[in-house]
């Protein structure tokens, strides 16, 4: 299943904190690399690598510099659910639009083809980056078989 990150915090002892689009927040030891891949002790030493560690775009990884990064993909199967926040709206569409595209086994460019909507508005949507309208929104549910829906909040 795609999932993206949608913010990161590089806490102390080497655990990267990633909170995912669907609201999951998991904790990633950096340190378990260590004896695979020992090119990230430098991690440990250099405290402003460390600490300057930045988001890739969309949401994809860590990256710490050219030599170092992790993927979403390794923090989101080898990290530690710690938690689940509140969501934005944004963050929901994009997730429920790409999971469920995977789902039906269609890449983005298939989905363009189907729905009428640029690959590149595709992507954007489901990097999070985007403000689509209904009439956009419309057409890639339709395509997938989600459906658009207003609801009340409790709150």
């Amino acid at each position: 299943m795609n999932q993206n990150i949608r913010e990161i915090r590089m806490k102390d002892n080497l655990i990267v904190e990633a909170v995912f689009f669907n609201g999951i927040v998991k904790d990633f030891d950096v340190s378990l690399l260590f004896e695979k891949h020992p090119e990230y002790k430098v991690l440990k030493q250099d405290t402003g690598l460390w600490e300057n560690a930045e988001l890739l775009p969309q949401g994809n990884g860590v990256y710490f510099n050219d030599d170092l990064d992790l993927t979403v993909e390794e923090i989101w199967k080898y990290g530690v659910t710690v938690g689940k926040v509140a969501v934005e709206p944004k963050y929901e569409i994009a997730y429920a639009i790409s999971s469920v595209r995977e789902e039906k086994g269609l890449s983005q460019k298939q989905l363009s083809q189907l729905s009428g909507v640029t690959q590149c508005d595709i992507s954007r949507i489901e990097g999070g980056v985007a403000n689509p309208t209904i009439e956009t929104l419309g057409k890639i549910c339709k395509v997938i078989g989600l459906k658009l829906r207003i609801s009340k909040s409790s709150a």
